[in-house]
């Protein structure tokens, strides 16, 4: 039996897997619907935004966290999605209040602040919308 830490990092590795194939998924959608379907830059961002939040929690549920033996929407998605609302807006002010407050570039100071992001969304998924209910034999 792996110990409770060896999973927790293979977890996260993981998770930043699925985080860089969520990067090329939501800009090829925001491509598609920005440019070959001509939606709006803002429809197009919605559109693959969520579609990202759908891609991340399917893999993130069968692959990354497991936290059941068949892939489930009931309040999981639900809580999934609430970590990542909180976090968004979470970003959104924290970058609005550090660059006005240091006059710095906001591409560094999203630079700073994602890694925080990054490891929020992990804890609030492991811990809190994909946590295992039990723990499954792994015999």
């Amino acid at each position: 039996m792996r110990s409770t830490y060896h999973t927790g990092f293979i977890q996260f590795e993981k998770y930043l897997i699925v985080g860089l194939l969520n990067l090329f998924f939501t800009l090829a959608v925001y491509f598609i619907f920005l440019k070959l379907l001509n939606s709006h830059y803002l429809t197009a961002y919605s559109i693959s935004w969520l579609a990202g939040v759908l891609f991340t929690y399917i893999i993130n549920f069968i692959w990354v966290f497991k936290p059941e033996k068949q892939l489930v929407f009931r309040t999981r998605l639900t809580k999934y999605f609430i970590v990542y609302i909180a976090s968004f807006f979470l970003n959104f002010f924290a970058l609005k209040l550090l660059t006005e407050k240091t006059e710095w570039d906001p591409l560094v100071v999203q630079i700073f602040i994602l890694p925080i992001i990054v490891l929020i969304n992990f804890f609030g998924m492991k811990f809190w919308s994909l946590k295992r209910d039990e723990v499954p034999d792994e015999s």
